[in-house]
């Protein structure tokens, strides 16, 4: 198997909110964060010192802080910070966003399951849980399904967008084994509760490169990749997968902290992607 990974314009800035200024006026900004907690239930200082505002959209990719579910006040918190109220934007639950098993409080800061689908601007961009467990066929099932219904229907969109926390992309071909870019490789991972092989590659993959054989550019994100900083693959059937995180304790080994950001020039329907590097970007806004 050929493996592809392409570290996709991936640049260390010295201004990266000079860049974001010198954009199109009509180019919006969209950030993704992974893996962004810190001591202290908070997340990573670097990342509250960003002024959102800048941003037109905001995606996290999970494991927002610690224990990001354990009570009320810590999802204020979160929402406080990135407006996880707003439709716009979306947080792909991690590991330790779920396992205080609050979802219902969830449910009422960000006013959505926590799977769901949104369109804007002409990209569709499909949030899902991951760890919804495999005998909950009700829940698994009724994500399944939304899934399916977008990737059938989906006409007037030029790009459809995958946010989730965990790997799950094994076998994808022209992929290493999720290991190899992010923290975790969840084989054990099935999308519903009825098809006898429902892993990925076998379910969702297919109805991804049908997607793509729509004419639609089809991209992958995931956020539990803190050790590894990100990567931007693309598969052997021209499908993107992007991980992305950030983990302070492991810059010495692997390099400095990069966030990843969207550029959008709605007008022609371009979205292009760059990693940033953390510490430039929170600089820029001190």
């Amino acid at each position: 198997m050929k493996i592809k990974i392409l570290y996709f314009v991936i640049i260390i800035l010295s201004n990266p909110l000079q860049l974001l200024a010198q954009t199109n006026s009509d180019t919006l900004h969209y950030i993704f964060l992974g893996h962004i907690k810190h001591a202290g239930n908070k997340v990573d200082p670097r990342v509250e010192g960003i002024d959102f505002a800048a941003f037109d959209r905001i995606w996290l990719g999970g494991d927002i802080t610690i224990e990001s579910s354990i009570d009320y006040k810590t999802l204020e918190y979160i929402d406080d910070l990135f407006d996880v109220s707003n439709p716009s934007n979306q947080w792909a639950f991690g590991n330790h966003d779920l396992r205080s098993f609050n979802d219902e409080w969830i449910r009422q800061i960000t006013g959505r399951k926590t799977y769901n689908t949104h369109f804007e601007n002409g990209i569709t961009t499909i949030v899902l849980n991951l760890f919804i467990a495999p005998d909950n066929c009700e829940r698994l099932d009724d994500q399944f399904n939304m899934l399916k219904n977008v990737c059938d229907t989906i006409q007037q969109s030029s790009h459809l967008i995958i946010l989730v926390h965990p790997g799950v992309w094994k076998d994808v071909p022209g992929l290493p084994n999720p290991n190899k870019y992010g923290h975790s490789n969840q084989i054990s991972w099935i999308a519903n509760c009825y098809d006898s092989s429902a892993k990925f590659i076998d379910v969702v993959y297919p109805m991804l490169l049908a997607v793509k054989n729509k004419g639609i550019t089809v991209i992958n994100v995931l956020g539990d990749s803190g050790y590894y900083k990100g990567s931007s693959m693309i598969s052997d059937d021209g499908i993107f997968f992007l991980s992305s995180g950030i983990d302070h304790t492991t810059e010495d080994i692997n390099g400095p902290d990069r966030v990843l950001i969207f550029d959008h020039i709605t007008e022609t329907s371009v979205l292009t992607w760059q990693f940033h590097n953390l510490d430039s970007l929170y600089l820029s806004f001190q």
